[in-house]
């Protein structure tokens, strides 16, 4: 017995010598032909596209498509392949779609057969792996022990878009080769091994087990490659220091199975290497002015990389040397500074992270009591055009003046005109607007815009409440709603007036921003209740409020909430304090923006086309010394939209014509609470990061109206609505989270081909993209 054991090791050692020694050639495409498939897409992806043959036709530029249109798509799909003839097969190459990135496989299983009747267990199954998972017209190969068969099966489960199609635009496979006798096949059948992903690890981590397993149970040893890492059985020790671990996993197979093996790798970091960054928008670009010397806001903050293990705890301010007092409040950290001497001074900040590592940057900055008035370009012939450039954002950063009680008035100079691309000045008008980012992080709205109908403007607004922002190295961005039919070139200047203000600081909180449905009949005064908290020292307080509604059209009860004429509350402390009639003349424009072509003359809810929307002012002086007290913004009570799937009563075709069709009333609301006073005031308010953009995709994206749509971070209670490139909605669907969405098939088969955008939006985020309808 122990002979026959003896023998049989060295057939299975011969074998694994004699296939290292083999090479892989591949299978001429000759006389291929497709088998067998599960469906085909021969009508939405037209006539050169879609069908099972263009998987092996050789052509990179077709692809086979699994069906969608009219249909709902559901796993597994495969297809079978016939070599017309019988090789020792040992490989299987696919290449992803090459125009798009829609439709990628993923889960998969490999038959092999020699009749395409009767198929081998899987030689093969996992995950396609491809060098770049976002990219087009990837390879994605997986090699095995070779078999005799003349038919390939593919079997999919999954893709990496979330969707339920397939696409592949090539099949290719490879035989073993070599000048050996072995080089054939051995009769063997492959393993099918699963070896779990190794997250990322810490020098100091503890030992870990690994887990893989095979479908023959045969015993699995491990070893390791290459990296800082031992391992004893299945167990991992981590030696202590960083690098990248390579381990495999091997089965030796038998003589029914073919050896089997899987590498996974993974990252040891070193904590204790990690040194925290500083950042401030204090910069040694620009002075600071001040008549006299007085107290100055030095703002800082820190990031370090591996934030989930990792934290800044510290920044410490030093001016020449000498330590001054700091605090973290709202996300930054602060110190007020009064310069002993103008001229020449260094300030450092110095910070500590968690691991105990110190790092600083140091701004060298004059202090000077130069008083002159001065005009800072920001934008300078900057373009959103979202049909061309592809974004309906632009950002920038800006070296603005730093001072105290030297400027006693800001004004923003803003223009649009009409840029270089095609169709000029865009047609419509669009939701805009301008921010700046504070020094925590957060976007503040310096001012809304409404784009004229195709006509270039110019326009002033006075911006002195956000003097304590404007100032330093600051962030401005602008956002303009513009689709697939021209866009906006943009200036802006910021004139800031030297003269001495009736008070040498202000300060900014902000209360609310983003977009409020109006008359959702499932929350009709979405606007939170907001806690206020005055800062010491502040003398003068006032709220600043733009609100401009949106959403029209004969499915919106009242035309609301563009043309709808509607009277607000503010409450105190639940008190009715103020109301605001949300109504603007449009004829004559506001802002003398003349010569539009549309309905610019028609009257708004606190906007018209082609102009800054006058902000409206509340006096709350009156209530500083309380120091605390609730704040309430009360939507219309008796609005209601009806023709919205928020009204129970709410009956396609009976009711209104779709309680899903049109732009549903909405207004976007920007409030911010402006503090002066003579010594240094400070925001106390709860600091809520601004929400950024998440990203969505469309898959197919070019489709005959039937698609679906993933969202890639959690988001709950939006809308989705669907517009033409000229901005028209029309089509408004209400998700309660990301899952509901991507579970969701869109519908559009019945509108006109070309080209749609999607918006999804809460009050909080928003996000667009393009699809081609065909």
């Amino acid at each position: 017995m122990m002979k026959k054991l003896l023998c049989f090791l060295a057939i299975l050692a011969s074998t694994a010598l004699s296939y290292a020694q083999c090479g892989s050639t591949p299978i001429p495409k000759t006389a291929w032909s497709i088998h067998s498939f599960d469906t085909q897409e021969t009508v939405g992806e037209g006539p050169n596209n879609g069908k099972a043959i263009h998987a092996i036709d050789g052509n990179v530029a077709t692809f086979w498509h699994t069906k969608w249109k009219d249909f709902t798509p559901t796993y597994p799909h495969e297809i079978a392949v016939n070599l017309g003839q019988s090789y020792p097969v040992n490989g299987v190459t696919i290449k992803s779609r090459n125009d798009n990135n829609t439709a990628k496989p993923k889960a998969y299983e490999l038959f092999l057969s020699t009749d395409g009747t009767v198929w081998t267990s899987a030689q093969s199954a996992g995950n396609f792996e491809y060098p770049d998972t976002n990219a087009n017209g990837q390879d994605a190969t997986v090699s095995f022990g070779a078999i005799n068969a003349q038919y390939i099966k593919l079997v999919f489960t999954s893709n990496y878009n979330n969707s339920a199609s397939i696409a592949i635009s090539e099949i290719s496979a490879t035989q073993i080769s070599g000048a050996g006798a072995d080089c054939v096949a051995t009769g063997q059948i492959n393993q099918l091994m699963t070896f779990e992903a190794i997250s990322k690890k810490y020098t100091t981590d503890a030992s870990f087990n690994l887990s893989a397993s095979t479908n023959s149970s045969l015993p699995i040893t491990y070893t390791i490659v290459s990296g800082p890492a031992t391992i004893s059985g299945s167990t991992v020790s981590l030696t202590g220091v960083a690098g990248n671990v390579i381990v495999k996993a091997t089965q030796a197979g038998n003589a029914t199975y073919y050896s089997k093996e899987i590498t996974r790798s993974f990252q040891v970091v070193d904590l204790t290497a990690i040194a925290p960054t500083v950042y401030s928008r204090l910069t040694a670009a620009t002075n600071i002015h001040m008549p006299t010397l007085k107290p100055y806001l030095l703002y800082a903050n820190g990031e370090i990389d591996e934030a989930q293990a990792l934290t800044v705890d510290n920044i410490e301010f030093l001016v020449d040397g000498v330590l001054i007092p700091s605090h973290f409040s709202q996300g930054s950290f602060k110190a007020w500074w009064t310069p002993a001497t103008y001229g020449s001074h260094s300030v450092e900040m110095r910070a500590t992270a968690s691991n105990g590592v110190l790092n600083s940057k140091t701004v060298n900055v004059t202090v000077d009591n130069v008083m002159a008035t001065t005009t800072v370009q920001t934008f300078n012939n900057d373009v959103i055009d979202f049909g061309t450039i592809g974004s309906q954002w632009f950002y920038g950063t800006y070296v603005l003046p730093q001072s105290v009680s030297t400027y006693n008035q800001i004004i923003a100079n803003f223009a649009v005109t009409c840029p270089n691309v095609p169709g000029g000045c865009d047609d419509w008008d669009r939701l805009a607007w301008v921010q700046i980012k504070n020094p925590e992080g957060q976007w503040v709205e310096l001012f809304r815009y409404i784009t004229p109908y195709g006509v270039a403007c110019s326009h002033s607004i006075d911006v002195t409440d956000y003097e304590s922002l404007l100032q330093g190295e600051v962030e401005i961005r602008m956002f303009i709603e513009t689709w697939g039919s021209g866009g906006w070139k943009l200036d802006l200047n910021l004139e800031y007036t030297q003269g001495t203000p009736t008070y040498a600081y202000t300060s900014v909180e902000e209360v609310w921003q983003g977009n409020f449905n109006f008359g959702d009949m499932s929350n009709l005064q979405p606007v939170p209740q907001k806690s206020i908290s005055i800062p010491s020292n502040t003398e003068s307080a006032s709220f600043r409020l733009v609100t401009t509604g949106h959403g029209w059209g004969g499915n919106n009860t009242g035309n609301a909430a563009e043309f709808y004429n509607a009277t607000h509350k503010l409450k105190v402390d639940g008190n009715d304090t103020f109301t605001q009639h949300l109504w603007t003349t449009c004829n004559p424009n506001p802002d003398s923006c003349t010569g539009q072509q549309g309905t610019w003359q028609y009257n708004r809810a606190g906007w018209c086309p082609g102009t800054i929307p006058a902000p409206y002012f509340y006096d709350i002086t009156p209530f500083i010394n309380n120091h605390t007290f609730t704040f309430d913004y009360q939507f219309k009570t008796t609005y209601k939209d009806l023709c919205n799937p928020s009204n129970p009563a709410c009956i396609s075709g009976t009711t209104c014509a779709d309680c899903n069709d049109g732009y549903n009333p909405f207004y976007r609301v920007g409030g911010y609470m402006i503090y002066k006073g003579n010594s240094p005031v400070e925001t106390l308010g709860q600091y809520i990061p601004t929400a950024e953009t998440t990203g969505i995709a469309v898959y197919p994206n070019t489709n005959n109206g039937v698609f679906n749509i993933k969202l890639d971070s959690s988001m709950e209670q939006f809308v989705v609505n669907i517009f033409n490139v000229s901005g028209q909605s029309i089509k408004t669907y209400h998700f309660k989270d990301a899952d509901h969405l991507n579970a969701y098939q869109f519908n559009l088969s019945n509108v006109a081909k070309g080209t749609y955008f999607v918006k999804v939006y809460n009050q909080t985020t928003s996000t667009t993209a393009k699809v081609l309808i065909k």
